[in-house]
């Protein structure tokens, strides 16, 4: 009998053990939560992103529960979502150290979805971004706050990827709110209904900053009081549709490098009251406009040679 219990008492540890081990396709972290080999399901959540990702099967989810501070850093390997549950804060909080808040160096065929998360620096960051990209085949990014760090949302990327962003602000950025660069292959990318607000405290840089090997364009969107560009391509192709660039030093610029040359093309959109330009063309790029712009009451409200194309 004795030698009975010992061996239910071993097939429990082992279960559990087993059970903590589990991985779940859906995993949940909350403020009350506590980060332990057990953590992860809605009634015994995690504390952290951190935790709870290596519980998470590829291609599952972490939910967070309710409002809050989270981690100060996540890094994403693999496929997964990162989301705060409908009308929850969930915040990622980063003291101006070196890490990115998020770093996402996944396969070239994984999918990361970053969605209703709150990234927050000190003023002045100048080391680290919101969202760092170094790989990854797929990201989305919808309804997300990024405040203050070096650049918003920044790619330095090896390859390609095709990228979506929707329904979100990157703002007080110290360089760009969001900078495109793959020094191979090309970045796809689609923004939507996005605001870049008073990006560059540490010089002139761009709202939206297209650098190298990228096809972007905008709908619906905002740049207003960055020190530099509302929107800027040096290399790669840059399509704005109804859009607004105003309050910057620049409205919309097709920049020249010796090494790269950009395209601009531009419809049905507002480029107002910049303090530079308006629409701006250097060197070998390309300034397209479809002549259905509102390009006024700007410090020079053209300068270059601007293309008046049609939509065909």
């Amino acid at each position: 009998m004795k030698h009975q219990h010992i061996v239910i008492a071993l097939v429990a540890i082992l279960l559990g053990i087993s059970q903590a081990q589990a991985q779940s396709d859906r995993t949940f972290v909350a403020t009350t939560g506590t980060d332990s080999a057990a953590c992860g399901a809605s009634d015994v959540p995690c504390r952290t992103f951190t935790a709870a990702l290596p519980k998470t099967n590829a291609g599952g989810e972490v939910i967070a529960l309710d409002s809050g501070v989270y981690d100060s850093f996540i890094l994403v390997s693999a496929s997964v979502t990162l989301t705060g549950a409908p009308g929850v804060q969930a915040a990622l909080s980063n003291d101006g150290n070196s890490s990115n808040s998020i770093t996402v160096n996944a396969e070239s065929d994984d999918r990361v979805v970053l969605r209703n998360l709150f990234l927050k620096s000190k003023p002045g960051n100048v080391s680290s971004y919101g969202i760092g990209i170094l790989r990854v085949g797929v990201l989305q990014i919808e309804n997300c706050d990024i405040d203050g760090f070096s650049a918003g949302i920044g790619f330095s990327l090896q390859g390609s990827a095709q990228v979506s962003i929707k329904d979100t602000i990157v703002r007080n950025s110290s360089t760009d709110g969001i900078a495109f660069f793959t020094s191979s292959g090309t970045i796809k990318a689609s923004i939507d209904r996005s605001h870049f607000d008073n990006n560059g405290s540490f010089g002139a840089y761009s709202g939206v900053n297209v650098i190298q090997r990228a096809k972007v364009t905008v709908r619906d969107s905002v740049a207003t009081g960055n020190t530099g560009a509302g929107f800027n391509v040096t290399g790669g192709d840059l399509n704005l549709e109804n859009c607004e660039a105003s309050n910057n030093n620049d409205g919309v610029v097709a920049a020249f490098t010796t090494n790269t040359t950009g395209t601009a093309t531009v419809s049905n959109s507002i480029v107002t009251n910049n303090s530079h330009f308006g629409f701006s063309q250097a060197g070998n790029s390309v300034f397209n406009s479809l002549g259905n712009n509102t390009v006024r009451r700007n410090g020079t409200n053209t300068s270059g040679t601007i293309n008046v194309v049609s939509g065909t």
